[in-house]
């Protein structure tokens, strides 16, 4: 797992290297601008984007009366416009945000909860540490004499 994670972040790094252009029209310009990004960015614009719409639709079940039918047609609009562009950055290069999530999954499920032992670890070095130091506080100093 950790192979993975550092080939991941070398892979992403590379990518922001080599950034590739995005070209978009400016409407506030009238003219074509350009950006430079990188799939990996684009990656993480993705799961924003569908991160949010699901945040949004928690929000208009719970908050939907208080929010009334403009506020609700306007946080509804947000919705579907991520989606939508989620959609569509997923399409475009090929990732797909639903098999990324499944196949993380089963790779935390088959793999033992590292994070705990180390965790562990550190609580049992603390107590090694602080039981150390209380030892040597009953003993007397011992001297370092040079001749």
């Amino acid at each position: 797992m950790v192979e993975d994670s550092i080939q991941i972040a070398e892979d992403v790094e590379e990518d922001e290297r080599r950034k590739v252009p995005i070209r978009y029209y400016s409407v506030t310009h009238s003219r074509e601008e350009t950006i430079t990004s990188c799939e990996g960015d684009l990656t993480v614009i993705c799961n924003v984007l569908a991160d949010y719409a699901d945040m949004l639709d928690e929000f208009l079940q719970n908050d939907r009366e208080r929010l009334g039918f403009c506020g609700v047609m306007q946080y509804e609009r947000m919705r579907d416009r991520c989606r939508k562009i989620t959609a569509g950055l997923q399409e475009k290069t090929g990732y797909d945000r639903d098999a990324a999530i499944e196949k993380c999954r089963k790779r935390a499920a088959r793999t033992p909860k590292a994070d705990a032992g180390i965790g562990e670890d550190a609580l049992v070095l603390s107590a090694r540490r602080r039981a150390g130091v209380q030892q040597n506080a009953g003993q007397p100093a011992t001297e370092n004499k040079t001749e």
